[in-house]
């Protein structure tokens, strides 16, 4: 089996250090600590009154919300600096040098470069397997839940190993790639609200803007809602960014059900990550950079 000598080399460098193992130890202590000081909260509420069926669903949510966070803000930085810290240390000739394509020095960068968070994400499996212990969410919805972070940290992987080949200066690749991702979040959340609550008001059911599909917040929220069993938390949160769960007139006649707008989400996601990958692919290569020219003119 033919491992990615860049994703190889990489991640023996990154693992070797104290800091990885220091790092996943401070983070499951956090979501530890989260976890605890929820579930102390669930047993005084359960000494006073019964077991609500909600207690659970926040301590769920708490602990997604901290993982999505942590995916969304952390992962661009580690890969914004990947191509232009070579560059910068002038040793990027260097492996373009070898007999490695540049599809591999692109795939082995953002896969070494994110591997810390998807390492993160599944230490805290345990983590998240408290909530079982209470009920009301199945193992199934977890894997669902963490199939949907990688996903994301692929893609904001992608955004930020996008924007360092593409600019020489590591600080303007990650003030750029972090441009992107406040508006991939907020900016089409805000173009999304606006969209659903003058251009098309009045409507029978919700529509979602189209550009809301690559929105990895709006997929997030649906991804709850429709794990909770229905838009009331989601739709009080984003309105307009769920696929409601009353029946159109077009499902009625055809007898299909609507497909969850996470899933979209997530195809979406994985097409904008090929798509930036081999945009970057290009870039890094002079010799496929001046083929794709030929072929555009």
């Amino acid at each position: 089996m033919n491992v990615n000598p860049v994703l190889l080399k990489e991640i023996k460098v990154r693992m070797r250090s104290w800091k990885v193992v220091c790092l996943i130890i401070a983070y499951l202590s956090v979501l530890a600590l989260v976890a605890l000081f929820l579930m102390f909260s669930i047993q005084r509420q359960m000494y006073y009154s019964n077991m609500d069926p909600s207690m659970t669903v926040s301590v769920y949510t708490t602990l997604a919300v901290m993982q999505f966070m942590l995916i969304v803000f952390i992962a661009p930085s580690l890969t914004s600096g990947t191509i232009s810290g070579e560059r910068e240390r002038q040793t990027l000739d260097l492996l373009l040098c070898t007999k490695m394509p540049s599809r591999s020095i692109i795939i082995g960068k953002l896969f070494s470069s994110i591997s810390q968070v998807i390492l993160l994400v599944v230490a805290s499996f345990p983590v998240f397997s408290i909530v079982f212990m209470f009920g009301g969410i199945s193992a199934l919805e977890v894997f669902k839940l963490f199939l949907f972070y990688i996903v994301v940290s692929i893609t904001m992987g992608s955004i930020g190993i996008f924007f360092s080949t593409y600019i020489k200066k590591t600080t303007a690749s990650n003030v750029m790639t972090y441009g992107f991702v406040l508006f991939l979040l907020f900016g089409t959340l805000f173009i999304n609200v606006f969209y659903t609550s003058f251009l098309i008001r009045g409507t029978p059911y919700n529509k979602v803007f189209p550009l809301s599909y690559i929105n990895p917040l709006t997929g997030f929220v649906s991804l709850l809602s429709d794990q909770f069993g229905g838009y009331g938390m989601a739709g009080s949160i984003l309105p307009g960014v769920y696929i409601p769960l009353p029946r159109t007139s077009i499902q009625r006649n055809t007898g299909l059900d609507v497909i969850p707008l996470w899933q979209i989400n997530l195809a979406a996601n994985l097409i904008l990550s090929s798509v930036l990958i081999f945009l970057s692919t290009i870039k890094i290569n002079p010799i496929k950079r001046r083929r794709f020219k030929k072929i555009k003119k």
